[in-house]
């Protein structure tokens, strides 16, 4: 009895001293966030690399080096599977891409151009599905690294206007060298579509911006993000305060030179012309639907519409649901501000069996990384 209460004593000084480094660790999920590992990121990128799209860089007026793909518009003929697999308490998502080899996908005419960005603690090829949707339907695509991940520069992350700057450069870099035909549009999911948010008002040539779940309040989002599994695993929810989230902020406000409570996408989106689509699943639990209905309160421009059944990691997954209204959206956009915007209404949630949703708070999320088809890697 003795020796099984000093153990149970360890344990707990074990575990307190842990947490004393709760706030630091906290601080640096703020501070850097995370990248996928090379082997999380190769699939993608080998499946990019096959579409024939490149991998380029440059560098912005601040020195940061931007990578990013760029992909001309060819008869992908792309089509995405996803589906999700229950095992017990885990949920995992499957998923595979179709789309013809570029030796049998034609080229064709530039109809416009289509920025992607990408989610917190991805990187570029992250919006691949979206890439080759929007490439196959006559776009010309870039996906870029935002500040920090994938190969871009190790520089300190904004939450949206730092990165803002960086994209508008990249967007004017390209145009200058000829390469981004217009008319230009945005899309971006989560940390991607803030980015997006925060950029349109500085491009006057954006004519339209697909926001997926952009968030309205980093700090609030980064008082959600532990119990929402964004910085590990749930149960740490449990041993986080408030107080230890709060400190946490602060410490990397210092470190950052920012003022995350002060970051506001509802000003960027208030100043913005182009018509301002806001999508946000349903079972989010960390964007919450009224949040987006107030941040699109913030602009004339904006309209929110809610998807029925996705949670925030499922959304930006759900090609199969979202491009085919947002290609009907985007083809009824005026071709200049100020004279309406469009309605939007994502297709039903596909059957029973292959619906993927958000899992319950607390069970593990496993993704599992997208292949193309071999069907489509032999005959087209």
């Amino acid at each position: 009895m003795r020796r099984e209460r000093c153990g149970k004593l360890l344990a707990v000084a074990a575990l307190a001293m842990a947490l004393s480094g709760c706030t630091a660790f906290l601080a640096r999920q703020i501070e850097r966030p995370g990248r996928v590992s090379a082997k999380q990121s190769m699939p993608l990128r080998q499946m990019l690399e096959y579409a024939g799209m490149r991998y380029e860089a440059m560098r912005t007026g601040q020195g940061v080096r931007i990578a990013y793909w760029y992909g001309r518009p060819r008869a992908y003929a792309f089509k995405a599977t996803l589906r999700e697999e229950r095992h017990g308490r885990h949920l995992a998502f499957s998923f595979r891409y179709h789309f013809k080899s570029p030796k049998q996908a034609a080229p064709l005419p530039a109809r416009g151009s289509v920025v992607l960005l990408h989610p917190w603690g991805t990187e570029g090829s992250a919006m691949a599905g979206w890439g080759l949707a929007f490439a196959g339907a006559g776009y010309i695509v870039v996906m870029p690294d935002l500040r920090s991940p994938g190969s871009s520069g190790d520089a300190p992350v904004g939450y949206g206007p730092r990165e803002a700057g960086d994209i508008v450069a990249l967007v004017h870099d390209l145009e200058a060298s000829g390469r981004l035909p217009a008319p230009v549009y945005l899309l971006g999911a989560s940390y991607g579509a803030t980015v997006a948010l925060f950029a349109a008002p500085r491009l006057p040539e954006v004519l339209g911006v697909v926001a997926l779940e952009p968030y309205a309040d980093a700090a609030d989002v980064i008082h959600r993000a532990p119990s929402s599994g964004l910085f590990g695993y749930r149960w740490l929810a449990r041993w986080i305060t408030p107080h230890e989230l709060d400190a946490a902020i602060v410490r990397a406000d210092r470190k950052l030179g920012i003022d995350l409570a002060a970051i506001d996408p509802g000003a960027a989106l208030a100043q913005a012309k182009a018509c301002t689509l806001i999508l946000g699943g349903s079972r989010d639990v960390l964007i919450p639907p009224a949040s987006l209905q107030r941040l699109a309160q913030r602009s004339p421009e904006a309209r929110y519409v809610e998807v029925a059944g996705e949670g925030h990691l499922t959304l930006p997954l759900r090609t199969d649901r979202l491009f085919p209204p947002i290609r009907t959206w985007i083809d009824a956009l005026p071709a200049a501000p100020g004279n309406g915007c469009p309605g939007f209404t994502p297709l039903p949630a596909p059957p029973e069996a292959g619906r993927s949703r958000m899992a319950a708070p607390g069970s593990p999320l496993r993704p599992r990384p997208p292949t193309a088809s071999p069907a489509a890697r032999t005959s087209g």
